[in-house]
């Protein structure tokens, strides 16, 4: 019978993580694009909010607590910089105070909360898995 960490080490073995720069790089233009809500520009809000949404869900689908330490410490610069983002957009939606973008703000803020949360307990993870790979 195989033990659960030997699975999961065999898990990790047999994974394919997407490349950081070209996944990463398809968030940031989806960002970009939730950005433009705080611009003159045509925006669309709603679409591009759904759009990272969509993103962050297929996110949530990789087990990257089970990557490799350098790997996982580059995914989580990555998206640690993506957080600040969209938490500068949040800051300027809240100065410029269009009335109209009032829900869409509220959305990105319960995002970047869940976001938080989620990442805090992938690091809780990595953290036991390495200790788990020493004991």
């Amino acid at each position: 019978m195989v033990n659960r960490q030997d699975f999961l080490n065999q898990k990790e073995k047999n994974m394919e993580y997407p490349e950081l720069e070209t996944y990463f790089q398809e968030l940031t233009d989806i960002t970009d694009k939730v950005a433009t809500m705080n611009t003159h520009f045509d925006a669309t809000p709603k679409d591009d909010i759904q759009a990272m949404l969509k993103f962050h869900e297929n996110l949530l689908t990789i087990p990257w607590e089970h990557s490799e330490k350098p790997y996982f410490e580059l995914f989580c610069s990555y998206f640690s910089f993506h957080l600040k983002i969209v938490e500068e957009i949040i800051m300027e939606a809240r100065e410029i105070l269009e009335p109209e973008h009032r829900p869409y703000v509220k959305q990105i803020v319960a995002y970047v909360k869940s976001c938080e949360e989620w990442f805090a307990n992938l690091k809780k993870n990595k953290k036991k898995s390495i200790k788990a790979q020493v004991a």
